[in-house]
């Protein structure tokens, strides 16, 4: 009987930590990203940037390619021209925003 039981208590663990990993964020290196930019998975840092600065006028602080449940997304922080800091997090496919929902007021378009 106490072997029944201890082998549910394994099982349900080793569930549990598979699940963990699943869930894992992992940093993408540098080598893989140019891979995968090459094979045309994702954009360009480069190309995300240009269109993520055009509509949020600013100096890029930080940017970092992060790969979840198979989903690739760039995080970049940008210091807005109201000297604000500002966290975005985009799809690495297509250079879509995921968060913010909404990009806050200091965000100013490029000027034409």
């Amino acid at each position: 009987m106490k072997a029944v039981i201890y082998l549910s208590v394994l099982v349900c663990f080793l569930k549990l930590s598979t699940a963990a990993f699943a869930n894992q964020i992992e940093e993408v290196q540098h080598y893989q990203a140019q891979q995968l930019v090459k094979g045309g998975k994702i954009l360009s840092l480069d190309v995300t940037l240009a269109g993520v600065l055009a509509i949020c006028h600013g100096k890029l602080i930080d940017a970092h390619l992060y790969q979840q449940n198979g989903k690739l997304r760039y995080e970049v922080q940008i210091r807005t021209q109201a000297s604000q800091i500002v966290n975005l997090t985009l799809n690495a496919s297509n250079g879509q925003l995921i968060t913010p929902a909404e990009l806050p007021s200091s965000c100013i378009a490029k000027p034409l």
